[in-house]
């Protein structure tokens, strides 16, 4: 049993949105448990006590897997609950009202099962991953992980171990930093918050303070479980007795884009920088349009081993100031109420100012001169591309499942998204772009930034 750990909100299949991760297009087609799913037609609906269900018996493998989300991600903590969710997150495996932390570990190593638990910025994701005849104990123990947690002072105390461990690995790791700089100078709270603990923060949490946050956000308007691989009426029967920790309703503060710059040198060969603009929330009626434009841009090599440049603008006009080693793809980061939409760029420290300044005229150079029909053409097929193969992994599928019922309360068929890329036109992508673009920027570099511009000078 683990506690795993998603740094981004992206991974959603056919989202309004396509991940700005530079391989998301090569992703394999069936993930670690196996689960290949073959149709997209969920089941939806609700329980007594409010929390919606969805499910997909739409696979071949022994395995099935029921995901509990709830929407209390670190975009909810206050100022002095900073870091929380990490420790909740890495507490998954202890004891909680109904069974001890031996009983819960006995129980899913009986039946083969795994339990883990992954944060994005808006939701906590509670995964079990078991044997399809095994799925009554497996789902019992589930549901008592994430709804009925006690919060042992001395378990939480040994928990803020692995807390300190976690937040040294992301210190060596310069792209996990600049992502979290990015958004907190983007953002400042809310969406700014990290998936972090910070350090002022080490063995202050409690028992109280956990069950605070739980008992306020843990509401039933606020969870979701989704299965796939297992029939609706069986997930529904396994969930009918389970209670919802909080009460009442809380509404979240809206993400509010502030903008600025954040610097960090920490020395070395390499340069890592990342520069965006408020992208458009999930639920905006111009994400689709936007989703075709960072294809236009550039989301990195499509075909293995090359270089990315025959399909990705930003990649050519980067390649053209350096004869160095470098690596650039389009971000287009989607939220509920949000988003981030601009690029990063890995290169050689003295290099970083000429491929920044090259990436940045072709984002300007679009806004002026619009794109050209073929390439509008030929995005359209690789958003609909990636989010048909995204489709076919089912941690991908489940995770957009979630996002879509807890902000917009359905389920939109992969169908149907196609047909919304479809009806874009060359108009609505020259339209966001401009938009979008030409927003107030927000800048994170960190490494050798010795010849890295700041962004007043690149602006």
């Amino acid at each position: 049993m683990s506690a795993k750990f998603t740094s981004r909100s992206v991974l959603q299949a056919f989202k309004r949105h396509v991940s700005a991760r530079a391989n998301t297009a090569r992703q394999e087609s069936t993930d670690a448990a196996g689960l290949q799913v073959q149709d997209q037609h969920a089941w939806v609906s609700k329980l007594p006590n409010g929390v919606t269900v969805a499910s997909l018996d739409s696979t071949t493998s022994p395995v099935a897997r029921v995901v509990l989300v709830a929407n209390v991600g670190p975009r909810f903590e206050e100022s002095d609950q900073l870091g929380i969710t990490h420790c909740l997150r890495v507490s998954v495996d202890q004891a909680n009202k109904s069974k001890t932390a031996f009983e819960l570990t006995r129980h899913l190593t009986q039946i083969g099962a795994n339990l883990s638990c992954t944060a994005t910025r808006e939701n906590l994701m509670y995964s079990l991953d078991c044997l399809k005849d095994n799925l009554d104990i497996g789902v019992s123990c589930l549901v008592s992980a994430a709804t009925q947690q006690a919060f042992k002072p001395w378990e939480i105390q040994d928990c803020q171990q692995r807390i300190v461990f976690e937040a040294a690995v992301v210190e060596q790791q310069p792209e996990a930093r600049l992502t979290e700089m990015l958004h907190q100078v983007a953002y400042r709270d809310t969406l700014g918050r990290s998936l972090y603990a910070p350090s002022h923060m080490f063995g202050k949490y409690s028992s109280e303070m956990l069950m605070e946050y739980v008992n306020k956000n843990f509401t039933a308007e606020r969870m979701a479980v989704i299965g796939l691989g297992i029939g609706h009426k069986q997930l529904t029967r396994y969930l009918k007795t389970m209670s919802v920790p909080g009460s009442g309703s809380n509404t979240a503060k809206a993400a509010k884009y502030s903008g600025g710059e954040v610097r960090h040198e920490i020395g070395g060969d390499t340069a890592y920088a990342a520069i965006v603009t408020e992208g458009l929330g999930s639920q905006n009626k111009d994400a689709v349009a936007l989703s075709v434009l960072q294809c236009v841009m550039g989301c990195g090599p499509t075909i293995k081993w090359s270089n990315g440049s025959a399909a990705s603008k930003i990649i050519q006009a980067a390649g053209q100031a350096t004869d160095q080693p470098f690596a650039t793809s389009c971000i287009n980061t989607t939220y509920s109420d949000s988003g981030l939409f601009g690029f990063y760029a890995v290169a050689q420290a003295s290099q970083m100012g000429q491929v920044l300044k090259a990436v940045l005229s072709e984002f300007g150079s679009v806004t002026k001169n619009g794109v050209a029909d073929q390439d509008v053409q030929k995005a359209k097929m690789q958003v609909k591309a990636c989010a048909a193969m995204m489709s076919e992994n089912g941690s991908n599928v489940i995770q957009n499942i979630a996002q879509q019922l807890l902000s917009e309360g359905t389920v939109q068929s992969q169908e149907e998204f196609f047909r919304l890329v479809d009806s874009v036109s060359k108009q609505d992508v020259v339209n966001v772009a401009k938009k979008v673009i030409n927003g107030k920027p927000s800048m994170a570099a960190i490494g050798n930034l010795s010849t890295t511009p700041h962004l007043d000078e690149l602006m």
